[in-house]
């Protein structure tokens, strides 16, 4: 290609299975991380440093500090991040019966989601800028009922379990109707349905309870002519032809340790555009800064060929990764 392309142009090519003029790559890093390659480039502005591809809005309000380590959401849910100051772990359970009466769904219309748009859009023209939906069903409604009981409920009482995920997809198509106004390229939806094994919950109910209201959702995406993409991390390739029909354009986080990704490619790679595949499991910590090198390479040339791939380690990368092998992911992706 005789001119070099935007980030953003990039990013599209690979959707649309085209082959960009160079593989497009977005690195993500947990706050240790971030504090080593922070201290490393002199700069917060990673994405600038690091020259990422995609950006990420979220929509979700700011959490309430409760005590040292403890945060409430918007959705009555107390995290504990004395631990994991990323995310956490719920530490409080909403729903305790089988009932919605606890249930205060947020505001999907406050002002302060949305007060941000104008300046992060222009500040981030010639990225790959997508809508964020983390905890987008099956996630949001074990953090309310706890994952033990909400699996249970899933055998003893389907009902409730109907009755939850629609509260929470109808507020989601609510935000989604509000966002999908603005010039997004797309929305990455998040909802981890898998384990290093397989799924969590099988197949058939996953198509009971999951599948007809992701379609909703993902309908409503295509619909305005955004691209469709899911972060679903595990063992989850037996979903990859439903995911295709239902209209996902684009998986991630495309983990080396669950799934052969050189295989995946030959069989999915004309309909799905991969996103990650750098282990953040064994490569990144344990491999050598060379190892690093090479398997990005690999990666690079063999499954980024024709388009339809996003390298990208295979989740944010933890603080236990040396920072040698940090740079040497970057460096590698940046020559393209």
């Amino acid at each position: 290609m005789s001119e070099r392309m935007t980030p953003r142009e990039r990013v599209l090519a690979a959707v649309e299975h085209r082959q960009p003029d160079r593989i497009p790559y977005n690195i993500g890093f947990t706050l240790p991380a971030r504090a080593k390659l922070e201290a490393h480039f002199g700069t917060q502005d990673l994405d600038a440093a690091l020259g990422n591809h995609i950006v990420r809005y979220k929509s979700r309000l700011p959490y309430e500090q409760v005590e040292d380590g403890l945060w409430l959401d918007e959705w009555g849910v107390l995290w504990d991040q004395r631990i994991d100051r990323d995310l956490g772990v719920p530490a409080n359970q909403l729903l305790r019966d089988r009932s919605l009466a606890p249930l205060r769904l947020p505001d999907p219309h406050d002002p302060l989601r949305y007060a941000a748009l104008p300046a992060y859009m222009s500040r981030h023209a010639d990225l790959f800028q997508v809508f964020s939906v983390s905890f987008s069903l099956f996630e949001r409604a074990w953090t309310l009922r706890g994952m033990p009981d909400l699996m249970v409920d899933m055998v003893e009482a389907p009902e409730f379990v109907d009755e939850l995920l629609d509260e929470i997809l109808a507020w989601n198509l609510a935000v989604l109707d509000r966002m999908l106004q603005e010039p997004f390229d797309g929305v990455l939806f998040g909802d981890d349905w898998g384990q290093q094994r397989g799924l969590l919950f099988g197949l058939p109910r996953w198509r009971r309870f999951i599948a007809p209201r992701i379609a909703r959702m993902y309908e409503r995406v295509r619909a305005s002519g955004k691209v469709v993409g899911i972060h679903c991390c595990g063992k989850v390739e037996v979903l990859f032809p439903d995911l295709i029909g239902l209209g996902v354009q684009v998986f991630n986080p495309f983990q080396p340790e669950v799934m052969d990704l050189f295989e995946m490619k030959r069989r999915f790679g004309g309909d799905l555009t991969f996103y990650g595949g750098v282990s953040v499991q064994r490569l990144l910590p344990f491999g050598t800064p060379q190892e690093v090198r090479d398997e990005t390479r690999r990666l690079i040339e063999v499954v980024g060929r024709g388009g339809g791939f996003i390298i990208a380690p295979s989740h944010e990368m933890p603080g236990d990764i040396p920072l040698g092998n940090m740079l040497a992911l970057v460096e590698t992706v940046q020559a393209g």
